[in-house]
């Protein structure tokens, strides 16, 4: 089945983090995932991000690249993104943090959907109470200098995953997904697709078939 009408950002968020008023269109990282490698061969998962307050993440990407001692090229990059897109830094080490509690609010304020660190964050118990979604790959108290001598919306490479300014991230609990710009479309109308399929599998299941019979597993 395909989704009817054009798929913008706006819909694809409300797609992607409904509540229990829109089942139908709930997803979640597993099932962008499985979509995008079907497509392309290419899952498009960073392992070793995680939420950081359980909140699900998604918008268009906008980067950074910083050393772990300079947490000024975050703010550069607030001052970059707009409403709705999701700030991606990737910090080389991870012994200083590069994002906290004062950045977030900035970034809240701003209406940015979210930030994911491929490095460290600071003050998770302020983070915690904010609703605002930041995903990290560790948590320490410390902090480097506010230097702004790093590069934003540039290319990266994260765990042999492309990250691109203006390609799509999806996080949950699960963890986080990327998917080109390019494949959007396609990639959640074959969300779309398996969700109806696990829909299908859940309801068998339910009425006593095993998953090796639904599956045709010999």
């Amino acid at each position: 089945m395909r989704i009817e009408g054009k798929i913008s950002p706006r819909r694809l968020l409300e797609s992607f983090s409904a509540g229990e008023k829109a089942p139908l269109f709930r997803f979640s990282t597993p099932q962008i995932s499985d979509a995008l490698y079907k497509i392309s061969g290419y899952n498009g998962a960073i392992h070793s991000l995680r939420p950081l307050n359980k909140k699900k993440i998604f918008g268009p990407i906008v980067t950074a690249k910083t050393k772990d001692y300079d947490w000024g090229t975050s703010v550069k990059a607030i001052d970059h993104a707009s409403e709705s897109e999701v700030i991606f830094i990737m910090a080389e080490g991870d012994d200083n943090a590069v994002w906290g509690e004062l950045t977030s609010k900035t970034a809240k304020k701003k209406k940015i959907a979210g930030t994911i660190i491929y490095g460290a964050c600071r003050d998770l118990d302020a983070i915690s109470k904010l609703d605002f979604p930041v995903f990290s790959k560790g948590v320490v108290p410390n902090a480097g200098k506010p230097l702004a001598l790093g590069e934003v919306n540039i290319e990266l490479e994260c765990e042999g995953v492309d990250v691109r300014p203006g390609d799509y991230v999806f996080g949950d609990e699960s963890g986080v997904v990327i998917v080109p710009q390019e494949l959007l479309d396609i990639v959640m109308e074959e969300a779309f697709r398996i969700k109806e399929r696990e829909a299908d599998i859940s309801r068998l299941i339910e009425d006593g078939i095993p998953l090796s019979r639904i599956l045709g597993l010999k």
